[in-house]
């Protein structure tokens, strides 16, 4: 189930850093395997399901909102497959670890690079590490 996820995220995380590019082919292959995997393991929870809803239609309403946000579709979609990987407690936590990751790499991107983008998927993929390192740690707090 993780190696899974984690072989899946680095081509992901590679393609997006890279090209900007997240291939809905991959994403639907990557799906498929976790929940796969997930039901052989006996790891997939409904409470997880729930919150990769809650993050489409959050996103959804937000893009239709404000139609020049700057998060891509393939972000989104990926978000939405990190809820369904991790465990439901753990989310909030890797929402506030998102949001620190990826403004370092805006700021990285846009003051020494020279860029206005950034490839947001690596960000992502390195908060759900630091999230399950700190989620079997002693540091921890639930």
């Amino acid at each position: 189930f993780e190696i899974v996820f984690y072989v899946f995220s680095s081509v992901l995380a590679y393609l997006d850093f890279k090209k900007f590019i997240v291939p809905n082919n991959i994403l639907l292959t990557f799906i498929i395997m976790l929940v796969i995997y997930g039901l052989f393991e006996n790891r997939l929870n409904i409470n997880s399901f729930l919150i990769s809803l809650a993050v489409l239609i959050f996103f959804s309403g937000l893009i239709l909102v404000n139609r020049k946000m700057v998060l891509g579709g393939g972000d989104i979609k990926y978000m939405m497959v990190v809820a369904i990987f991790m465990e439901p407690i753990l989310f909030p936590f890797f929402l506030i670890i998102t949001g620190i990751v990826q403004s370092i790499f805006l700021i990285f991107a846009q003051v020494i690079q020279k860029k206005q983008i950034a490839a947001m998927i690596p960000a992502m993929f390195l908060s759900v590490l630091i999230s399950n390192w700190l989620y079997t740690s002693s540091f921890f707090p639930f």
